[in-house]
Formats: C-alpha cells, structure tokens, sequence
C-alpha cells in the first residue's frame, strides 16, 4: 500500500481553496460591476414639476407636503389659488454627491437652494437633509413671483425664516417657531434704527449690523404673521408700498403706531414666550399627481443635463463630454441623450456636432421647446461673433432672423416660456429702429412671466430708458437695488437709478451680503463670459 503524501494532500487543498476563492472573487465582481440602477422620477402636477431619484411612495409624499405648504403661505395675504402659469422645478437630489452633479461648486453644508436665472427656475433640495431649506426657498420664490415690485429688503428674508419652521401633520400645521440664535443676537447686539430696517434700500453695514438686520427681520414678520389682525395690518402695509407710498410714511396708518412705537412693541415681543402660530392643514386629497419613470439613459445624463445648462462649469469639460459622447452611442434614439450631447458639445466641443444632434431631436418633434432654444441660442452666439468683424454685421443679421424662426416655432408650443421671449428681445438689440414697441411688449411679457430673474429687469431697463420712459425703468431696477443678497447688481442698480434721476437722493452704498448658514444657496452661478443666449 502506498504510502500517504501530506504534501500531495495540501497542494489539492491549496487548489481548492484558489478556486473556490476565485469563484467568490468573480461572484463580488459581477455583483460591482453590475449595481441597481436608481431610477428617477418626474411627478407634475398644475404647481410643480418634482425629479426625485427615490421610491414614488416617498416622491409623492413630498408633493403633497409642497401642495399643502403652498396654499399654507397663499392663504395669509390673499394670493390667489388659481395654479400659476408655470409650475415650479423642483430637484429631490441624493446626498451631497446627487448636488454636485447639477452643481459641482455647491458649498458645503447647503440643504438646499433656489435658482432664478435666464436659463431657468428651480428649487434644489437634497432628499437627505434634515433642515427645511426647500420651504425656505419655496417662500423666496413665492415672494419673488407675487411681491416683485414690493417687497421690503426685512419682510423678503424675515417670511422666509418664519414659514420654513412649518411642522405640517395631518390635522394641522404650526409655524413661527421661536429662533433662539436669532432672539440672542437682538439681546446682545444694538439694533438697527427701524428707519434703516423698514426701507426698500439694500442691506448695508458692518457684520453687526447685517446680523441684527437678519434679526429684527425674522422678530417684526414673526410679530406681524403670529396675529390674525396684525396679518391683516401687513397686507395693507405692502399694497399701500406697492402703490408707491414711502415705507415710513406707511407705518402709522396700517399698522396704528409710528416706528418708535413699532420698535418698542418689537422689544417687548422678543422679551414674552413668542409663540408660534397655528393653522388647519390644508386638504390635498384633490392634487392631481401624474407620476412618470425617466428612461434608462438618466441614470446617467439626467443630472448632467442640467448642470450643462449653466455651460461651463467645473474643470472636468473633456471627460464631461467624452462620457456624454459614449452614452450618445449607447443609447442612439433617446431624447435625452441626443439633447445632452448637444449641450455638451456646445460646452466643449464642436458647434457641427451639437446642430447635428440638435436636428435629430427635432426630426423626431419638430416642436421641441429645448431644442429649439438651443438652436436660436447658437444661432445668436454665431451672430455676436461676426459682428466684431468686418462685414460680419449683415452675416450676423442673418444669424439672428434664423434664431427668430426657431423662438417663433417654440412661442407656438409654449407661449409661456419666459426665456424665449428674453431670448427674442436679445436677437433684436441691433436692430437700427431697437426699440418699437413690440420689442418693449416682448420684455413685458418676459417679466410678468418671470419677474424674479434679475437679468431680465436689468437688460429691460435699459430698454424702456433708451425707449424714453423713464419711470418704468427706474420700477424694474428696485427690486435689484432693494435684494440684500444682490451684492454687485444691487450696486448695479443703484447706480442706474442714480443715473436715470439725477436729482434724486445719493443711494446708499450697499455691500455683499454672504447667504446665512444652511438656509440661503447661492443661486448657481451664470456662465464667465456673458452669452446673448435663448436660456
């Protein structure tokens, strides 16, 4: 009988075992290489559009809570309930990695942020944040939309602090919870003369001063909305200053006290209980939520769509669109695809490969609002860039007509979309008989669509001052110079109006106001270089 080989019995167990390993080793790299795909969802209804990459259980959740939130801050000023012209975008974001990839340079420790620029209005939240940042913003845009011409620097920012402590259950809502950090600085720091606080100008000052603006801010709206009759008191307040009464001027007669008075009143309200206010919640069984599945490709494209909106950004552009391109070819037919290369193209590559992706996307709906846009805006960029040239100007002229051609084919699909009119009034602006008034009808409609986008108020001003009226253009610069967050173009428009009425009292020099903590993002930032684009 032969005689046993340890050796020979641990070498076939080595075997063995390798493959074994080997086995497993395979099985964890399949199962890598191969991870669930998280699907994003578009849900609409007639006040907003939400994107979520989470269950449709929880996306439905949140629209909800945005419907119920909605009417919650309509209510106390009479806004009316009939659904805007257009709903709101609203971007549910995974964690900080799902912002960045709108958003590559978001600052740390944002929950969240509002976004009103020529290429779109947005809502921005990240799914995982505890805070309230997206109600926040929410308030922000609501103000913006329905109080442009009107609203004080103190109530702009102190609604925003007082709604997005909103605890919405069931039966009912409770709001204006008391700000402890708030309450410490108006104990500890001197306050602003409520002369400074209660005006339309800028926010100005030392950090001091700044932080007891933010202060008596969220104190005065919390003392004016805590109050059935003082509510009522500030909706006067603000129809009386939308009508052009000074700010001052109409303390006494809506709210029954001069400022001095109103001033005490503040400080024995900050010394009691401030207690928060409490409201039934409004019902949402009647929200009409139409809830879709994106493609496969945006799993990968969706949130680089659009970030590309905003060109540019970040320093990462050629492995951008060499990623763009192989998805391009994976998915040939898709939508999405085609429109994100386009966008990627026009960023970093070639002017012939963006029309040409562009032309597929039209071939298959010839009204594709986005598509269209992108075709005047390179049709606009070409035309800026003969214009410098010598004997480019009748070429760019010709540029600019294209454009015309493809905004008038999108008006007729969407003629609510305030960036094609923006984009129109742009294509027109050397013209030699710029402006008529249908070019002055344009930007109306351009900002009764969209009167928060600060581009638009500040390139139509220039238009109806060249157009001779005066006073129109000096209403659409206030709202710049009054944004506490409008650093250079609140300085901007201050100038403007100083110029357009010379005689008028020195502007205050404002400063940049940075956004406070978690609950003010800076809005995205636009392109380096200016583009005379569609959006």
């Amino acid at each position: 009988m032969p005689r046993r080989s340890y050796l020979s019995d641990f070498k076939a167990f080595m075997l063995f075992l390798v493959r074994r390993l080997r086995h497993v080793l395979i099985l964890a790299l399949v199962g890598t290489a191969l991870p669930a795909q998280a699907e994003w969802r578009r849900a609409q209804t007639d006040r907003f559009i939400v994107y979520s990459e989470g269950s449709e259980a929880d996306l439905r959740e949140r629209v909800i809570l945005l419907h119920r939130f909605d009417r919650l801050v309509r209510s106390p000023f009479g806004l009316s309930d009939t659904p805007p012209v257009r709903p709101l975008t609203v971007f549910m974001l995974s964690g900080r990695d799902g912002m960045e990839a709108i958003y590559p340079d978001v600052p740390e420790n944002i929950g969240g942020w509002y976004s009103a620029t020529q290429h779109g209005i947005y809502a921005a939240l990240n799914r995982r944040s505890k805070g309230n940042s997206l109600l926040h913003e929410y308030v922000h845009h609501l103000t913006l939309q329905n109080f442009p011409a009107a609203t004080p620097a103190w109530f702009t920012e102190g609604v925003a602090m007082f709604y997005a402590t909103a605890r919405i259950e069931d039966r009912e809502t409770r709001v204006g919870y008391r700000d402890e950090g708030r309450a410490a600085v108006l104990a500890y720091l001197p306050w602003i003369p409520m002369d400074r606080l209660l005006s339309r100008r800028a926010l100005s000052g030392t950090p001091q001063q700044i932080a007891a603006f933010y202060g008596q801010s969220w104190l005065l709206t919390h003392y004016l909305l805590s109050d059935p009759m003082r509510r009522q008191q500030l909706v006067a307040y603000l129809k009386a200053v939308s009508e052009g009464v000074p700010p001052m001027e109409a303390v006494q007669p809506t709210f029954g006290m001069t400022p001095a008075e109103l001033e005490q009143a503040l400080r024995r309200y900050r010394s009691s209980s401030v207690p928060y206010a409490v409201y039934p919640t409004p019902t949402s069984d009647a929200v009409d939520i139409r809830i879709e599945t994106l493609p496969p490709s945006a799993d990968a494209l969706f949130p680089l769509s659009i970030r590309l909106n905003y060109a540019q950004r970040g320093t990462d552009g050629p492995q951008v669109l060499a990623r763009v391109r192989a998805a391009a070819e994976r998915w040939p037919d898709d939508r999405l695809a085609r429109m994100t290369l386009a966008k990627a193209e026009v960023a970093w590559g070639t002017a012939e490969a963006a029309e040409a992706a562009l032309t597929t996307v039209l071939a298959a709906d010839p009204v594709d609002v986005e598509a269209l846009r992108w075709m005047a805006r390179m049709r606009m960029t070409a035309a800026q860039a003969l214009r410098d040239e010598a004997g480019g100007r009748e070429q760019a002229d010709t540029l600019n007509r294209q454009a015309r051609a493809f905004l008038s084919r999108a008006l007729v699909a969407d003629p609510d979309d305030y960036r094609l009119y923006l984009a129109l009034g742009r294509s027109r602006r050397t013209a030699p008989d710029y402006p008529t008034e249908n070019d002055l009808n344009i930007w109306t409609r351009a900002i009764g669509l969209a009167p928060q986008v600060t581009a638009i108020r500040g390139e139509a001003s220039e238009v109806f001052a060249r157009a001779g009226q005066i006073d129109t253009a000096i209403a659409l610069l206030l709202p710049l110079a009054n944004d506490p967050h409008g650093g250079a173009m609140a300085a901007r428009a201050r100038a403007n109006i100083q110029a357009l009425r010379p005689d008028a009292e020195a502007p205050d020099e404002p400063e940049v106001v940075p956004p406070e903590g978690s609950e003010d993002a800076p809005a995205p930032p636009e392109p380096v270089a200016p583009e005379p684009d569609a959006g």
